[in-house]
């Protein structure tokens, strides 16, 4: 029993060589009972004793289980209570050196040391931990490159289950092992995500295919590893008051509980295949509903490469900006128009594959279990807000802000759009440099309660859009921000504005609206252009003052279109 104690609280779950498992049914044939009652007393007897053993053995199986869960839940609370403790008393100890010389050295030290113990615990623990350590990763313009940088290998590892633990959930959702339905199925998996671990195998038709196999004992112990998350988060809220993402959390449960549902997933992954059919370069996998249960999802394989390999990217000679241009295409087409958003494209979800026709990028989109729906009242007054910000209407923008049911437009627009805003003069800015990431930080940090005053403000629904742009936001940002996010995507919501109009009238409309946002995004990057150019020519004869040059870079920091 020690062994097994000690291995659940390295995060592993006991093989099943300690708990065989039995194939249990609830009914009994009732012919089985009318013959037993011709049978002879004795054989009665043997009989009763036998089933009383077989239940007893079952009663016994199942408290071994339930037992086994608890236990594991306990240890994985103590382990992040452990995690959280030791972070936090990391940083009181460092807040009595804030006034040392070297105090920013000291910082990104315990930065570095807390993401690892993150890191650590997130990968023991599991399940809805990876989801959350994902998640952080994302905001990296937020936080510091210490814990992003760090967490992101979430992406990519989780503890390996074993082959009886696949083999286990076959025979729980399908009756049968893998052997059993498929031709070929490699136990080793090509990726391992949050909630499942996919593997490749071949139909018995001579498909191959990527089967997703959800971690066996996820489901049960969903409940109360998502209670200690929010227990320590509102531990947290009891030190530092403005830190509360219990909302939210709260908010979310249901989302949560149909992503562990891979039949949802499938049905997403369609409607999604039906609502970007109009793009040539995105390709969603096609699902094999023969082989697919609620937590083993088979699905087309598909070859390709992370979005945010920007070597592979180039190796394949394939353009950056083609490929950041067509994923804010595909996302705003979601956002904007069809309503129906993927919450969660991270690099691991989006796969780039070179077309052999046109020798150009396709996008493959994956993971489809979290989906978010953006009705039309929210959709229309969200692209107007769009449009407006980039085109600094103040007015139009409160009038947006307040159809969604937003009282700060500013935030609001910061909050979507990742920046500082600021209304007069200048223009949004597509490529952040370091000084950029570390204002907005020290932004953030200053406004932290008003911008979560705004998160809470916004349809729940929205949550899941500021998530996308987040992280489409961050893979730009990786490929070096070649194209202009905010403008792509004010393009497309302005489009969105008046597509669902037919009439002439509407169109010129529409026309007329383009070429006046047209000029305004074309007139501000001039101005700019002028301004940046002239300071260059004052460089050269050095007839510049010392501060012109970090006047242009605080207009351009500051100053949106």
């Amino acid at each position: 029993m020690s062994k097994i104690f000690l291995a659940l609280w390295k995060g592993r779950i006991p093989s099943k060589k300690y708990l065989k498992l039995t194939n249990r049914s609830n009914s009994y044939d009732h012919v089985a009972f009318s013959k037993l009652s011709a049978k002879p007393p004795h054989r009665q007897h043997y009989f009763g004793i036998s089933l009383l053993g077989v239940i007893t053995g079952f009663i016994t199986y199942d408290g071994i289980v339930n037992e086994f869960i608890y236990c594991g839940s306990t240890i994985r609370f103590l382990r992040s209570l452990k995690t959280a403790s030791l972070i936090a008393m990391d940083y009181y100890i460092l807040q009595k050196y804030e006034n040392s010389s070297d105090y920013d050295f000291q910082l990104k030290q315990v930065h570095l040391k807390s993401a690892k113990r993150l890191l650590e615990t997130c990968l023991l623990n599991g399940g809805l931990y990876i989801k959350m350590g994902q998640g952080v990763a994302a905001i990296n313009h937020i936080l510091p490159r210490e814990y992003t940088s760090t967490l992101e290998q979430l992406q990519d590892k989780c503890l390996p289950t074993t082959k009886s633990d696949v083999q286990h959930v076959f025979y729980e959702d399908f009756g049968s092992t893998p052997e059993d339905m498929y031709s070929n199925f490699d136990y080793t998996p090509v990726a391992a995500a949050s909630l499942a671990q996919v593997f490749k195998a071949k139909l018995k038709s001579g498909e191959d295919v990527a089967v997703k196999v959800q971690y066996g004992d996820l489901q049960r112990r969903f409940t109360s590893d998502l209670g200690t998350i929010m227990f320590l988060q509102d531990v947290i809220e009891i030190f530092f008051k403005s830190y509360n993402f219990g909302w939210i959390l709260r908010d979310l449960r249901k989302n949560l509980i149909l992503e562990l549902n891979f039949e949802n997933e499938g049905q997403n992954a369609e409607r999604c295949a039906k609502d970007l059919k109009k793009f040539e370069y995105v390709h969603i996998p096609h699902i094999y509903w023969t082989y697919t249960k609620p937590r083993v999802l088979t699905m087309e394989w598909v070859n390709g490469f992370k979005v945010n390999d920007v070597e592979r990217i180039q190796y394949e000679n394939l353009d950056l900006k083609d490929v950041d241009f067509k994923l804010f295409n595909i996302f705003a087409e979601q956002i904007f128009h069809t309503g129906f958003v993927h919450a969660d494209p991270h690099p691991g979800n989006v796969y780039v594959r070179k077309n052999p026709k046109t020798g150009k990028a396709d996008l493959v989109l994956l993971d489809h279990g979290l989906y978010e729906y953006l009705p039309e009242s929210v959709r229309n007054p969200l692209c107007e807000f769009w449009e407006a910000t980039v085109l600094r209407d103040e007015q139009k923008m409160k009038l947006a802000a307040r159809q969604i049911g937003i009282k700060d437009h500013m935030k609001f627009a910061e909050v979507l759009f990742q920046q500082p805003i600021r209304i007069h003069g200048g223009r949004i800015k597509t490529k952040l440099s370091e000084s950029d990431i570390e204002y907005i930080q020290q932004v953030a940090k200053k406004n932290f309660e008003l911008i979560m005053g705004t998160l809470k403000e916004m349809p729940r629904n929205m949550l899941f859009v500021v998530r996308n742009l987040n992280t489409i936001r961050a893979i730009s940002r990786q490929h070096g921000d070649v194209v202009d996010r905010p403008r792509t995507m004010a393009r497309y919501a302005q489009h969105c504005i008046y597509v669902k109009y037919s009439s002439i009238r509407s169109y010129i409309f529409w026309f007329y609206r383009r070429l006046i946002f047209e000029y305004n995004l074309w007139s501000s990057s001039f101005r700019i252009s002028c301004y940046d150019l002239y300071i260059l020519i004052l460089y050269k004869l050095n007839r510049a003052p010392n501060s012109a040059r970090t006047l242009l870079d605080d207009i351009k920091r500051h100053n949106f279109t």
